[in-house]
Parts: structure tokens; sequence; C-alpha cells
């Protein structure tokens, strides 16, 4: 008797201890400290946008790659894949401003044309409008309030999974990154 009595109360002790942690973290909303969800990449966009004055809106898509890219409809889409691969609010910023940057800057001249920043550039006029876009994106970002140096390190973390001429391409980028930073 006395072990079925003890059993219940360790289950009782149990479930009041889950009951409380749940009620806790939906009261309180605790969250990893690098969780970053689609709200908090509303965030910095909007801190951003503050800054350019376009309005933009971010959409995440469940896929492993590690890319964000503008949509022809409009808005940003950040793969979770990326979310996952970048914690910092400031690299976030680079990542969301370089996209708001081909936006300002006009660089997609179709409807359905989509470059993100991670895809193969094999082209020099593509190159050359990811450098504008990373260049804007730095000047956009520190105006916000971001570490500018979040923007070297988002190209040296992708750099380091990229293959092949596209590995060269970000070499590229990061240099003449680096030198409009007076790095």
């Amino acid at each position: 008797m006395r072990k079925n009595v003890l059993g219940y109360l360790e289950k009782g002790i149990s479930r009041v201890v889950i009951s409380c942690c749940l009620f806790i973290a939906i009261f309180f909303g605790f969250q990893s400290a690098y969780c970053m969800d689609t709200a908090r990449l509303q965030a910095i966009a909007n801190n951003l946008t503050n800054i350019t004055g376009y309005g933009i809106k971010i959409c995440v898509e469940d896929s492993s790659k590690i890319d964000a890219y503008l949509h022809p409809a409009g808005h940003i889409v950040i793969t979770t894949g990326l979310m996952n691969f970048f914690e910092d609010d400031a690299e976030m910023a680079f990542i969301i401003g370089h996209e708001l940057s081909h936006m300002v800057s006009k660089h997609y001249k179709s409807g359905s044309e989509i470059l993100g920043i991670s895809t193969d550039i094999y082209f020099p006029d593509s190159l050359r409008q990811e450098m504008e876009a990373d260049e804007y994106s730095l000047k956009i970002m520190k105006a916000a309030g971001y570490d500018p140096a979040a923007s070297l390190r988002v190209l040296a973390k992708i750099r380091v999974n990229a293959a092949g001429q596209l590995s060269s391409y970000l070499e590229k980028r990061i240099n003449a990154l680096a030198f409009a930073d007076g790095n």
C-alpha cells in the first residue's frame, strides 16, 4: 500500500511540476536565447524600413536551404535553414537589408526573377548587383544601429558552405564590402 501511495504522489508531483513549467512558458513566452521567429524577423525588417522608407513583409519558407530572397510579389522570403544558420539580429539585419536593397535599387527586371543572398551568380552584372546590395545593406544596417561587422560574418559563413565558382564570387563580395566599410 505504501508503494502505491508513494508512486501516486510521485506521479502527482511530476504532473504539477510539468503543468507549472508549461504555464510559466506560455504565460511569460520563454524561448531559447537564439530562437528566431517571424515576428522577430519582421521587427528587424521594420528597423531597416524606417531608414529606407520602403515597407516590406517577411515570409518564412520551410526549407533546409540557407537562403533569403526577394519574391516577385514584393516580400522577403527567409528559409528556416537560414534562420537556424544565423542567430544574431545584426546578421539577420544584413540579410534582410541585402534583399531590401534589391527592391530599393530595382535590380529585378522581370516579375519572375529571384536572386537570393546565396544563389549561384555567374554573370558580371549579377555580381555587380549583389555587391551593390551588400554595400547598401551595410549602410542601412549601420543607420539602424546594427553591428556593421555582421555583414562580413554573413558572407564569410555563406562562403564556407559554398562550392566552386560561387565561393570565389563570395570572396569578391567580401573584399568589396570590406573596402566599402573601410576595414
